[in-house]
C-alpha cells in the first residue's frame, strides 16, 4: 500500500503571515514558502514572528527542497532562520532569489550558504519524489506562481497568493490555460489563498489606480510623496511612468524600498526612463512640483520613513504645505491605529493627505470571491483546504467551496500544526504538532514567550518600582532606610511625597514581618503594591532586592 501524503501547515492558517506548508511523503519533505508575521499590538518588543520549526528538527535530512511562490516577506522572511535548522536547495524565480540572497547575507553574514536554483514560471522541476509544475498567477509582486505538485499518490495544487489580473502593468498575466491543462487529468487536493474571502466580485486590476495617480501628479502644486509596500513593484513602475509623464523626478526614502528598487532595476523588472531617477539629496535643488518621493511606512511603522516624516524626525525630508502625501495601501488588520495616527499628524502639518477610501490609490493583491470560484471551477479538486488567512477568511472560503458543489466532508478548515493525511480515497486530520508563534526579539529566536510578553505588558501599563532593602545579617533588622525608585509610575516633580510615603509603608511592613530573605521580599512587594494602588490606582511591576551586611 502506498504511503499517504501528509500536509502540515506551520504558518498562515489562522493569521496573516508566517506562510509555510510542508508536503511529506514517506521520508521526503517538500517545503513551500517560509515567511514571517509582523508583530501584533500586544507583542511588545518583538521584531517578527516566525513558524515553529520543531516538527522539522528530527526530519531535517528528509527535506528535498524549498519552493518559494513569490517574494513577499510573509513568504520569504523566515528563510534565514529555517536555513539555520535545515540545509536544502531553494527554488524560485530570478527576482525572488535576488531578494532572498540579500536577506540571507544580511542575517547570516559569513555563515551564509544557500543552494539557489532559478525557475521560470511555466517550468517544471523534479525535487525528490515530487514533480513541481510552476504556473504564473497575478499578485502584487512580479513572478508570483501557483504550484501543481505531482506526488506518488496524485496531483495537488497550491495557489500561493493570487488574484486574476488580466491587465497587469508588468505585462504577462496569469496563465489560466496552463493551470486548466494541469488540472484536467484530475486534482487530488487544492490548497488556495483565502485572504480576500470577505470581498464579493472581482479584485480590480492594478491598472485601475492609474487615473487617480495621474490626477494627483498633474494637479499637485508641490511634491507628491507616496508611501507603499517596498515590494509592490508593479505600482512603483506605474508611479515612475506617471512621474515621467509630468516631468517629475523620482527619489526614494526607506532602506527596503531602495534595496528592492535597485534589485528590480538591475534585473529588468523596473524600467526607469533616463534622467527620471535621482538621489534624495538632489530633490532639494529641484522645484517641488517636479518631485515624486517613494517612501516606506504605509502601515504606520514607527521607524519607517512615513512615520518619521509625519513626526518631524526625518533627517532629509521636511513637510511643506504644498506637499501631497499618498498612502497607497490598506492597513493590515491590527495596524489601523498606527496608520490613523500618522494620517492625523500629516493633516496637522497642513499637507494634503490621500488614502483609501477617499481615493482609489490602492487595490488588493488577493483574489475576491469570484476569482476564488474561478480557481475552484478550473481545478475541480477532490479535497479542498483553504489556506493563507485568519479563521474567518478560511471559513468563508470553505463555505464558498461548498456553494460550488463540494461536500462538507471534502473540505478541511485546518489550523497551524494540524497534520492532514491524504490518500486517493480519503482525507483526515491525524495529529497535532507544534505550530504556534516563535518570537524573534533582537538576536534572540524563541527565547521570548507568553510570560515575557505579559511582563512587558504589565510594565507598559503600570510602570516599574525598584526597592533595595539593607538588613543586618544576624539580627535581620534594617541597617539603612529602604531605597525606592520608580519608572513610568509617577511624574518626577510629584514623586517626592509619594516615594516618602512608600518608604514609610515599607518600613512599617518590614518591622512587623518575618526576617528570611524570601519573606522580606514578599512582604515588601505586598506592601508596595498595596500602597501604589491606593495612591495612584496603578499596579506597577515591583522588584525587591535584599542586601545583607555584617
Amino acid at each position: 500500500m502506498a504511503n499517504p501524503l501528509r500536509f502540515v501547515p506551520l504558518g498562515g492558517l489562522g493569521d496573516i503571515g508566517r506562510n509555510m506548508s510542508i508536503f511529506e511523503y514517506g521520508r521526503n519533505i517538500l517545503i513551500v514558502d517560509a515567511g514571517v508575521m509582523f508583530p501584533e499590538n500586544d507583542m511588545l518588543g518583538v521584531d517578527v514572528v516566525i513558524p515553529n520549526f520543531e516538527y522539522l528538527r528530527d526530519k531535517k535530512d528528509w527535506v528535498r527542497g524549498i519552493v518559494i511562490t513569490h517574494g513577499h516577506e510573509d513568504h520569504t522572511g523566515a528563510l534565514p532562520y529555517l536555513l539555520e535548522e535545515v540545509q536544502a536547495p531553494i527554488y524560485s524565480t530570478r527576482l525572488v532569489l535576488a531578494l532572498v540572497e540579500r536577506k540571507l547575507k544580511e542575517r547570516l553574514g559569513r555563515r551564509y550558504k544557500a543552494d539557489l536554483n532559478e525557475v521560470t514560471p511555466g517550468q517544471s522541476v523534479r525535487i525528490g519524489p515530487f514533480q513541481v509544475h510552476t504556473v504564473a498567477l497575478s499578485h502584487s509582486i512580479p513572478d508570483s506562481m501557483a504550484l501543481a505538485i505531482d506526488t506518488p499518490i496524485g496531483r495537488v495544487v497550491h495557489s500561493g497568493d493570487f488574484k486574476i489580473d488580466f491587465t497587469p502593468p508588468g505585462g504577462d498575466g496569469p496563465d489560466i490555460a496552463q493551470l486548466a491543462a494541469l488540472a484536467a487529468p484530475g486534482t487530488l487536493a487544492l490548497f488556495s489563498d483565502s485572504t480576500g474571502a470577505e470581498r464579493a466580485g472581482f479584485t480590480p486590476s492594478e491598472k485601475t489606480i492609474e487615473p487617480a495617480f495621474d490626477r494627483i501628479m498633474r494637479e499637485s502644486p508641490g511634491r507628491v510623496i507616496v508611501a507603499s509596500f517596498a515590494s509592490q513593484l508593479h505600482r512603483i513602475q506605474q508611479l515612475i511612468d506617471i512621474s515621467h509623464r509630468y516631468n517629475r523626478k523620482v527619489a526614494i526614502a526607506g532602506r527596503s524600498m531602495q534595496q528592492n528598487f535597485d534589485i528590480a532595476r538591475k534585473l529588468g523588472y523596473l524600467r526607469v526612463p533616463k534622467g527620471t531617477y535621482v538621489r534624495l539629496e538632489t530633490t532639494h535643488k529641484l522645484p517641488p512640483q517636479q518631485v515624486t518621493l517613494l517612501i516606506t511606512g504605509s502601515q504606520g511603522q514607527p521607524e519607517a520613513a512615513l512615520a518619521r516624516i509625519a513626526a518631524g524626525r526625518h533627517r532629509e525630508i521636511t513637510l511643506n504645505k504644498t506637499d501631497t502625501v499618498v498612502i497607497s495601501a490598506h492597513p493590515i488588520p491590527g495596524n489601523e491605529e498606527e496608520v490613523s495616527r500618522v494620517i492625523n499628524q500629516l493633516v496637522e502639518h497642513g499637507v494634503e493627505v490621500v488614502y483609501p477610501p477617499i481615493a482609489h490609490v490602492h487595490v488588493s493583491g488577493h483574489a475576491s470571491q469570484e476569482e476564488m470560484k474561478m480557481i475552484l471551477a478550473l481545478v475541480r479538486p477532490k479535497f479542498f483546504i483553504p489556506i493563507h488567512g485568519e479563521p474567518r477568511h478560511l471559513h468563508l472560503h470553505a463555505r464558498l467551496a461548498e456553494s460550488m458543489g463540494l461536500a462538507r466532508e471534502q473540505i478541511f478548515e485546518l489550523r497551524d500544526g494540524d497534520v492532514l493525511e491524504i490518500t486517493p480515497e480519503r482525507c483526515q486530520v491525524v495529529e497535532k504538532v507544534p505550530g504556534g508563534y516563535v518570537f524573534v526579539d533582537g538576536t534572540g529566536v524563541g527565547d521570548v514567550g507568553p510570560q515575557v510578553l505579559r511582563e512587558r505588558d504589565a510594565l507598559a501599563r503600570g510602570g516599574f518600582v525598584s526597592a533595595v532593602i539593607v538588613v543586618e545579617r544576624k539580627s535581620r533588622k534594617l541597617a539603612a532606610p529602604p531605597q525606592i525608585s520608580t519608572r513610568g509610575v509617577i511624574y518626577s516633580e510629584q514623586s517626592g511625597a509619594t516615594i516618602e510615603g512608600a518608604e514609610a509603608a515599607l518600613r512599617g511592613a518590614l518591622e512587623r514581618g518575618k526576617r528570611s530573605t524570601r519573606a522580606l521580599q514578599e512582604q515588601a512587594r505586598e506592601a508596595l503594591g498595596r500602597y501604589f494602588y491606593q495612591t495612584t490606582r496603578r499596579r506597577p511591576v515591583i522588584v525587591v532586592s535584599v542586601i545583607e551586611v555584617d
